[in-house]
């Protein structure tokens, strides 16, 4: 990824490119506008703000039939080398067999994680209803027709149920109008939009922090923004009410912040909202320790 500074980024134009954060997260598409440069101020305020060093967007993928512990062709995975607590790179499953699993080499801030035949690796992956944590062995690098990894059968399976109410910091910029007001995306005609960002965000609701006064509690907006799913961009658009902001999470003079409680979402959007809360939470979930066995034997 390639770092950029707010003098990278054309105010009151279209994004030639999709915005990232640090970890890779979506922020802000290609193509969107950022307004003027207080707009641009609030983008970098939580911390950096990349683009893909590549410069392309993933393409439309089917997803084939599941395979071990429920996983799909295409999910994503969290991949590090058993017994290291750094970051996870991450990978997709890319096909199964009785006794194994094909992955894509794991990738960490675009670099291929340095892995070898007979390495331990720790992966998480979510299957719709629980992020799965197993190990693996690597029985083979393959480097033909494109680098990929052949693993041992899933061991030391734990699943971990996912709450349907589960909430996931976020950093996303979204677009805030009034419902109905689709002429002001942009700043294109009738009240301008203005950008706002997102966290904390659920499929209930989401915390809002802004450049303009915080709207009255009660009142209706429209948030529109897009999220990165499965590599795959897509637009959302949700309404929702204001509501004061919990105690702690409106300090920020220069940007105040509010809550927004969802209406009740359309199938598409809660789909979307799903799987994008999903995968923020395969970064914060782990395997459970387990004892070794002397440890076991001497108890």
């Amino acid at each position: 990824m390639i770092q950029l500074t707010p003098n990278d980024l054309p105010v009151g134009h279209p994004l030639p490119w999709s915005l990232l954060d640090g970890e890779g997260n979506l922020v802000l598409g290609s193509g969107n506008i950022i307004p003027d440069a207080r707009d641009l101020a609030l983008v970098f305020r939580h911390g950096t703000v990349c683009r893909d060093d590549a410069g392309g967007e993933a393409a439309d993928e089917p997803r084939p039939a599941t395979g071990p512990l429920g996983l799909q062709v295409g999910t994503l995975l969290h991949v590090k080398l058993d017994g290291e607590a750094a970051r996870p790179a991450a990978s997709r499953l890319i096909g199964f067999i009785e006794q194994g699993l094909f992955i894509t080499w794991p990738q960490l801030g675009g670099r291929d994680l340095p892995l070898q035949a007979g390495d331990g690796v720790v992966l998480r992956g979510f299957s719709g209803q629980a992020i799965h944590s197993f190990t693996s062995t690597i029985t083979a690098v393959c480097r033909s027709p494109f680098r990929y990894l052949v693993l041992s059968a899933p061991v030391q399976r734990h699943a971990t149920p996912v709450r349907k109410a589960a909430r996931v910091p976020t950093r996303l910029a979204a677009y805030l109008t009034e419902p109905g007001d689709e002429d002001g995306i942009g700043g294109s005609g009738g009240s301008a939009a203005r950008l706002a960002l997102l966290s904390d965000l659920s499929t209930g609701g989401a915390l809002v922090q802004t450049t303009t006064p915080a709207p009255a509690p009660g009142s209706r907006v429209r948030l529109r923004f897009n999220l990165r799913t499965a590599s795959l961009d897509s637009e959302v658009v949700i309404d929702g009410w204001v509501r004061v902001a919990p105690a702690g999470e409106a300090d920020d003079a220069d940007f105040p912040a509010f809550g927004v409680a969802f209406d009740v979402l359309a199938e598409r959007e809660l789909t979307l909202l799903q799987c994008y809360i999903y995968e923020q939470l395969l970064t914060s979930t782990r395997m459970p320790v387990q004892p070794a066995p002397a440890a076991v034997a001497a108890v």
